[in-house]
């Protein structure tokens, strides 16, 4: 947390300064980006407590988010207004993940923690992430008409190669920005033992561009086209002869995951009664197909099985947002209000053929499944949204009340490969949700805040119709019609200071939701056939309650000799519980900090940054669905070097885990049996090195 003034729209869909906004706001600049020599989310979760990614496997990487321990989709991460597809996965062949992040392209990341339903609708029940993508004028110097930089970098976190190429453009009214990026490498780096590792290699790429013009009469329209794909090739080898694989003696994969998004943003020109109105309109194609290829024997005899996974997430969907500012006796107003619409169009569909490898006779029939097969029918989803904010500032307090009403539908099809529409659901619901938040500056320093916050979140279609049904394996899973919409409500208390060079933010939460969706659940034994059974269904009521502390100080303050150096700490705890069995929700990440301390000299090309990352062992879990694994704690080091060669040339060095420590982060294993290989190799990283280079012009 950096002491300097930040802004952040996140919080209330207005830039507001980060310390007027009732509720826990993580900002990562470009700077901080470059600096971090991040690649994804996986790396900006590193250093933010309340933040973690699931990493699945080498081969699908980091897929899932969660704030304050609450993930599956419920955090809402969106790109310039655009909402980014959602992760969705089925056994161990078929995972879509939704975490690129392509830094070049990156003006800043907005991590907003707890039920943000109110402004950002029914996936924020647990936070948001924001990204905001950069516009010619962030890069063009004043008085120069154009930029051009390039970046190389080598990971060895998984030996990766990357490079980079951005142009930008500015004059007058107009601008414009085009960047191409390229990583190239292998699959993450583990501390694998005893354990044949997995072979990965992917190819990841990114085009995009951005055009900006200014209005004479005021105002603006941006332009822009994101198009980004990433191909992975995996020969997968850790579980070969364990469990469902003891008789498989090979597993390859060739994994192609693509999205294109267009975006447009009219901005209009300011007026006596609007402070700040736009439209935003965008379409969103995303797509990714799997192929698995798995050689193996059958009854004793060798055969060769061929898999297809496809899902494709297209959407359109717009935004208009106004601001007015205006002043009534002695309250001053800042009013936000919105409407939102988006339609999304879900197609998947699994294919498969297994070849009998002596006879040379081919089925479509495989584990007891006919293929073609769709595990969800097609489904259409339709929502639209209103919301309207007030920031009420009364002297030295700030009232924020805000409501939102959710309009939810969603319809399923049958076609020529889901022919039965008889056990098919369709859904319409919608929601009214509240938020209130209070702001009291007690001092020019010292602030307390506190709110109230109600979540929404309408079932999504793989919970509401999913069939799935594996004879051999004697398992099924099974729709749920009645499944109910999960509502939730916050509150949250924090204390803020803010002197000279310190910074302090403490606080505590305690969220509490109802009908909990908690997805593929096993639920029994049918009597007669004695098949297990597995459907998505409601818990009743849960809660999550936790504490975050966030420090920042300025130690050339306190000592004259070290006015150059910077300390800083976050540290996350949380607690969850199913409140129907009084188990604790194993979703819950165990007690994790970071510590800092960076040298930044003012009269010195180089800056330095020493990190301390403390993960702490989750001694609160449920058992009752059987063991599972669970790391001890780990304590682990970074350290980072800037050098500012020139006001062209800069390099970026990085040492990570600098101790070279075995260890594993609870939310990576916790779907593991004790005894499962595939726990070695998503150990994470031993000591690694990345080393970057920026040029610009």
């Amino acid at each position: 947390m950096d002491t300097k003034e930040e802004m952040t729209v996140v919080g209330s869909k207005a830039e507001r300064p980060i310390w007027s906004v009732a509720g826990q706001v993580d900002v990562f600049d470009q700077v901080d980006l470059e600096w971090l020599q991040l690649q994804d989310f996986a790396d900006v979760s590193r250093y933010v407590p309340a933040l973690e990614t699931d990493f699945k496997s080498g081969r699908f990487g980091a897929t899932g988010l969660s704030i304050r321990g609450i993930g599956g989709n419920r955090v809402a991460l969106e790109r310039d207004g655009v909402p980014l597809p959602q992760q969705f996965d089925v056994g161990g062949f078929a995972d879509s993940g939704r975490l690129a992040l392509d830094p070049a392209i990156t003006k800043r990341v907005e991590v907003l923690h707890g039920p943000a339903s109110v402004l950002y609708g029914s996936d924020a029940i647990a936070g948001v992430v924001v990204i905001t993508s950069v516009d010619g004028k962030d890069l063009v110097a004043d008085n120069q008409g154009q930029y051009i930089g390039g970046k190389a970098g080598y990971y060895g976190v998984n030996n990766s190669l990357s490079t980079g190429l951005t142009y930008a453009w500015a004059k007058d009214r107009d601008s414009l920005v085009l960047t191409v990026n390229r990583q190239k490498g292998h699959g993450m780096d583990n501390k694998a033992i005893n354990v044949a590792n997995d072979r990965i290699h992917f190819t990841q790429q990114q085009f995009f561009t951005k055009w900006t013009h200014e209005f004479e009469q005021g105002g603006s329209l941006r332009t822009s086209v994101d198009y980004f794909k990433n191909t992975v090739e995996s020969d997968i080898r850790a579980p070969l002869g364990f469990d469902r694989f003891a008789t498989t003696t090979q597993l390859l994969g060739d994994d192609e995951q693509k999205r294109e998004t267009l975006t447009a943003e009219y901005i209009f020109p300011k007026t006596d009664w609007i402070n700040y109105a736009s439209l935003m309109v965008y379409s969103q194609k995303s797509q990714t197909e799997q192929f698995t290829d798995q050689s193996r024997s059958s009854g004793g005899v060798p055969v060769f099985l061929e898999r297809n996974f496809f899902i494709s997430e297209n959407s359109e969907g717009s935004e208009f947002r106004a601001h007015h500012y205006y002043d009534m006796n002695t309250m001053s107003h800042r009013l936000v209000a919105g409407v939102e619409w988006e339609r999304q169009k879900l197609i998947e569909l699994r294919d498969a053929v297994q070849t009998d490898l002596v006879s040379g006779i081919s089925t479509k029939t495989v584990l007891g499944e006919t293929f073609p097969l769709r595990d969800l029918p097609q489904s259409t989803s339709n929502q639209l949204a209103f919301f309207i904010q007030d920031e009420i500032q009364l002297d030295e307090i700030t009232l924020i009340p805000a409501m939102r009403w959710d309009q939810f539908e969603l319809k399923a099809e049958t076609d020529s490969i889901f022919t039965d529409g008889s056990d098919l659901t369709d859904l319409a619901d919608d929601d009214l949700t509240f938020r209130f938040g209070v702001i009291w500056q007690l001092t020019d320093y010292l602030s307390l805040y506190g709110h109230y916050a109600e979540g929404f979140r309408a079932p999504p279609a793989e919970d509401i119709n999913l069939f799935l049904d594996i004879p051999l394996f004697n398992i099924r899973a099974i729709p749920n019609p009645d499944l109910k919409a999960e509502r939730s409500n916050s509150k949250e208390l924090s204390i803020r200071l803010k002197k000279g060079g310190t910074a302090l933010q403490a606080g505590v939460y305690y969220s509490s939701y109802d009908n909990f969706i908690e997805s593929r659940t096993q639920i029994g034994v049918e009597p007669v056939t004695g098949v297990v059974l597995f459907q998505s269904r409601n818990i009743a009521k849960a809660t999550v309650y936790g504490g975050e502390i966030y420090f920042d100080q300025s130690l050339g303050e306190l000592f004259a000799l070290m006015q150059d150096w910077h300390l800083n700490l976050g540290l996350h705890s949380a607690h969850g519980d199913n409140d129907v069995t009084n188990a604790p929700l194993n979703t819950i990440n165990p007690l994790k900090m970071v510590l800092g301390l960076r040298w930044e000299p003012a009269s010195f090309s180089v800056t330095t940054d020493f990190r301390i990352t403390h993960y702490g062992r989750q001694s609160r879990v449920d058992f009752s669905d059987g063991n599972f694994f669970v790391p001890e704690s780990a304590t682990v080091f970074d350290f980072v070097v800037r050098w500012e060669q020139s006001q062209h040339l800069q390099w970026y060095l990085g040492l990570y885990n600098l101790s070279d420590k075995r260890y594993w982060r609870y939310a990576d294993v916790r779907n593991f049996e004790v005894n499962d290989p595939r726990i070695e190799v998503i150990s994470q990283p031993g000591f690694n090195a990345a080393l970057t280079l920026h040029i610009n012009f």
